[in-house]
């Protein structure tokens, strides 16, 4: 079974897939999402829920 990466809120308990950019899954960095492969979207928000930044789950 493939293990998806989520954004989980530890608030309520709702889950979201991590975005998709470039055809690849972003990854977390120093409280960022982060595409690796272009300049142009790099660093994102992590997405909020209940009022904080959700948690990102492997």
């Amino acid at each position: 079974m493939i293990k998806i990466p989520e954004l989980v809120c530890n608030v309520c308990g709702a889950r979201k897939e991590v975005p998709i950019c470039c055809n690849k899954s972003m990854m977390v960095k120093d409280d960022y999402l982060l595409c690796c492969c272009s300049d142009e979207c790099a660093y994102q928000p992590i997405p909020e829920c209940c009022g904080q930044s959700m948690e990102y789950y492997e």
